[in-house]
């Protein structure tokens, strides 16, 4: 599917509202000053997905959810691990790094930081396309960002033939900069269309 400028303009727009959501609640929630960019907002066809995350061996952190409602679906935040580690250190005030594979309070921590970003942009979306939609409780997984994305997508339900992927760069105070995560909605079939729909395309 050809994407017009119009609707690239809507998604960027979706970005940049999910990402000023999401930095207001994690600065509450982190007690520090956290700002996010939004570099580049964009469809991938999901036969292209893999080749756009890149090395799919590569560790990473994802919260995933549901999404459902007027335009159902699936959504996913992904995080390297050193930026999980920082973001889970910050939360819990430790003077180290925690092993995020093994500490449960550390997992806890990003499963609601997962569930703030995530959560951020799907209201973004709701918010910009009227279409109602609520997310259910984020999972925490911590894998190769490959067999993560696999799983989610091997699940049952029909997918639609494009997926929203949103790079953003988190930033705060001290050592915590130029934090990189991804995020993913992956509409069910036909979700795309009535998302389209509300700006006449």
């Amino acid at each position: 599917m050809e994407v017009p400028a119009l609707w690239i303009e809507a998604l960027k727009e979706v970005g940049n509202i999910g990402a000023g959501h999401a930095a207001t609640s994690l600065s509450h929630l982190l007690q520090t000053r956290i700002e996010m960019t939004v570099p580049r907002v964009r469809l991938v066809p999901l036969v292209r997905l893999q080749e756009a995350l890149g090395q799919l061996d590569a560790t990473k952190v994802a919260l995933y959810l549901k999404v459902m409602g007027e335009a159902p679906g699936k959504a996913m935040f992904i995080l390297s691990i050193p930026s999980a580690q920082l973001i889970a250190r910050t939360l819990l005030c430790k003077g180290e790094l925690p092993d995020i594979f093994t500490d449960q309070m550390a997992q806890s921590a990003l499963q609601e930081v997962g569930n703030i970003m995530v959560s951020s942009f799907v209201i973004a979306l709701t918010e910009l396309s009227g279409c109602m939609l609520q997310p259910s409780i984020p999972a925490l997984g911590i894998d190769m960002i490959g067999a993560m994305v696999d799983s989610v997508l091997l699940e049952e339900g029909h997918l639609d033939d494009s997926i929203l992927m949103i790079d953003t760069i988190l930033s705060g105070q001290g050592d915590m900069k130029e934090m990189e995560g991804t995020f993913l909605y992956i509409p069910a079939e036909g979700s795309i269309e009535k998302l389209l729909g509300v700006f006449g395309i």
